[in-house]
This record gives structure tokens, C-alpha cells and sequence, in this order.
């Protein structure tokens, strides 16, 4: 009766123990997909509010914003401004930043990372430009 009780005891608890790493696995995979869908929101916002600024000043330069720089340093000054002081990443370390890596006349680069991929891109590094997201 007792190896019985026993054997019971130890099974409930490898079961116990499997659940719970499978729920903590769930957990982190949403989480990191969650956060990659925010970077892609994120970016889609600042493509849309650097194709405003070419619209209103026929270029993407903005004064006093010297890449390479995070994105949210990017401010402009006087009435060239541009607002993408929000646009920072879920995790803001290691690779995982959206660094602005150019300005120029007729295009931009932002380059950010996804940690598990979401929206058809798997993870890794990417670029987003004026036309798009690419590798």
C-alpha cells in the first residue's frame, strides 16, 4: 500500500513539474512574439511618421538627429521636428534596439531585431526602409 501511495505521489509530481514547465514555455514564447508584434507596430508608426516628414519637407534629414542613434533620440529641432521619442523597443538591450542608421535625401534605414518572428518574418536581423521591411 505504501509503494502504491508513493508511486502516485512521485507521478502527480513529474506531472506537476512537466505542466509547469510547459505553461512557463508558453508563457516566454507569447511573451517574445508579443514583443516582436510591438517592434513591427512600432515600426510601421515610424515609417508612417518619417514619410509625413518627407511629405511636409521633401527629404528625411532632420536637423540635429546624426546617425547612428537610437530611434527615440531622434527629435529635429524647431519647427522640423518629429515626434518618435515613444517608439522604443520591449526589451531596449543588446541587439534588440531600433538603431537609425541613415538619413538621407530620398530614404531612411532603421534596423531592429525579432526575437522569434511574427507577421511572416522569422527572427533575426532586419531592416526597415521607406518601401519596407527587409534582411
Amino acid at each position: 500500500m505504501k509503494a502504491r501511495l508513493r508511486f502516485k505521489i512521485i507521478a502527480y509530481s513529474l506531472l506537476l513539474v512537466i505542466l509547469l514547465a510547459l505553461v512557463i514555455w508558453f508563457w516566454q514564447y507569447n511573451s517574445a512574439q508579443a514583443r516582436d508584434y510591438t517592434r513591427l507596430a512600432d515600426l510601421k508608426v515610424a515609417q508612417a511618421q518619417l514619410s509625413d516628414y518627407y511629405l511636409k519637407f521633401n527629404t528625411f534629414i532632420i536637423p540635429y538627429c546624426q546617425t547612428p542613434l537610437t530611434l527615440s533620440d531622434c527629435q529635429g529641432k524647431d519647427r522640423q521636428k518629429i515626434s518618435l521619442s515613444d517608439l522604443v523597443d520591449p526589451l531596449n538591450t543588446g541587439s534588440y534596439r531600433y538603431d537609425l542608421v541613415y538619413l538621407g535625401e530620398d530614404n531612411f534605414q532603421i534596423n531592429f531585431a525579432l526575437e522569434i518572428g511574427a507577421g511572416g518574418l522569422k527572427a533575426g536581423a532586419y531592416k526597415m526602409t521607406k518601401v519596407g521591411v527587409s534582411q
